[in-house]
């Protein structure tokens, strides 16, 4: 009988589509329900997408408002279509429900989904996810992302009652354990998300013995990139323009929330103005305050520098194949899929020690390992970086030969399967 895989979590993820992807065509059934309203991801192939369907019948409703506006739009069923192209990705509500209506009615439209202060849109929560998975009994689950998949699946786990549960497998994405750990609320929600897997994975060793002491006693599956490899061929086609020392660009990762601190990066970046005076810095995945930012070091400091707006992964490489270094600056994170690019396409990566980056480069060598915090050190670092051609020169071989063990997607597909099939015998 053919093997069943139900995944719970962000269907316009380019991470989630390329993952899957891995697995699209090796026979097994794939399932995703999505956490919110979106799109399918362009690069998402044979999986069926799973959405609420709402049966909307006006005067119902208006009754139920006066008297239970929480139960106002009920959840009928979950059902599926097939997408435009043929490939089987279902969409399955007749009115666009959760947009314009998720803004309007917020104060009723969602549910907490435990502990912390994460809430579900009720077409996407956790008792509609019950109803699918009593429904299509799937053999695994696999939640990719706690704080919005995990903790869903968690709570239809509690709707539906361990003892008649599939097999759960969930995984730990950037911060998810590394940040929200420190929050008492989501402390306690994570450690009994980890008592209750049956597997659990992620990208970092570290992460590892992080889950073990909030509570994890499942099997920890052998840590993989959880955006998958790089079709190597075109990677080195990329790597066939200048070499590292000969490049003028500087890439800076643009997030400023509560992991990112972009800001910090683009002060780093200043102070060595001098030396980027006739390079072009792009800035990539910036939010607002760093827009401004870079407006004003472009106007006041008479510096190249510009945002580069949305771009997929073709895209991001064929720029950091231009480049001479990277510079990515967060509170926390997992492998940064940005540094990995850099590392493929031989630009010198400087990334925080927050993120899981000393499993990847040796400081100093392959790449630069620095705080958070300390805008001195991270200008020293992108100043030698800058400066030092024999150093760029070596990493970027040094880096290749860590690609092609651990980025290749011909190697990593075998993995990949092999990874399931432990929780699908």
């Amino acid at each position: 009988m053919t093997k069943r895989i139900l995944f719970v979590g962000m269907v316009d993820s380019p991470h989630t589509a390329r993952w899957i992807n891995q697995i699209s065509d090796l026979g097994w059934e794939l399932h995703i329900f999505p956490v919110y309203h979106a799109p399918a991801h362009s690069l998402m192939r044979g999986v069926t997408v799973h959405r609420p369907w709402i049966q909307v019948r006006p005067r119902r409703i208006l009754a139920t408002l006066l008297h239970d506006p929480l139960n106002a739009f009920n959840v009928r069923k979950v059902e599926s279509d097939l997408h435009a192209n043929g490939l089987p990705v279902r969409a399955v509500y007749p009115i666009p429900v959760i947009s314009p209506f998720d803004r309007v009615l917020s104060g009723f439209w969602s549910k907490p989904l435990g502990e912390s202060d994460v809430r579900a849109p009720l077409p996407y929560g956790p008792h509609v996810l019950a109803r699918l998975i009593r429904k299509l009994k799937p053999d695994l689950i696999h939640s990719m992302e706690f704080q919005h998949a995990g903790y869903n699946v968690l709570r239809a786990r509690e709707i539906i009652g361990a003892k008649h549960f599939p097999k759960w497998l969930a995984t730990n994405w950037g911060s998810d354990i590394y940040h929200y750990r420190h929050y008492p609320e989501h402390r306690e929600q994570i450690s009994r998300l980890l008592k209750s897997v049956d597997y659990y994975s992620c990208e970092c060793e570290r992460d590892i013995a992080l889950a073990r002491e909030l509570g994890l006693q499942a099997p920890a599956l052998p840590v993989l990139p959880n955006t998958g490899g790089f079709d190597i061929e075109d990677v080195e086609r990329l790597r066939e323009a200048l070499s590292p020392s000969k490049r003028k660009v500087l890439m800076v990762k643009g997030y400023q929330h509560f992991a990112g601190r972009a800001l910090t990066a683009l002060e780093a970046v200043l102070r060595c103005a001098d030396v980027l005076k006739d390079w072009r810095i792009v800035v990539f995945s910036a939010s607002a305050e760093v827009r401004e930012k870079v407006e004003e070091m472009r106007i006041l400091h008479g510096l190249n520098i510009s945002i580069l707006e949305h771009a997929g992964h073709e895209k991001m490489l064929r720029y950091f194949a231009h480049a001479r270094a990277y510079l990515g600056v967060s509170a926390a994170d997992a492998i940064s899929t940005s540094m990995l690019e850099a590392m493929a396409t031989g630009a010198f990566p400087i990334q925080t020690d927050t993120s899981c980056c000393g499993e990847w480069i040796e400081n100093g060598r392959g790449g630069y390992s620095i705080p958070h915090d300390n805008v001195e050190v991270i200008a020293d670092r992108l100043r030698k970086a800058a400066t030092e051609d024999d150093l760029v020169d070596a990493a970027a071989k040094l880096n290749w030969s860590t690609v092609l063990a651990r980025l290749d997607q011909r190697k990593l597909r075998p993995q990949v399967r092999e990874f399931y099939e432990i929780m699908l015998p």
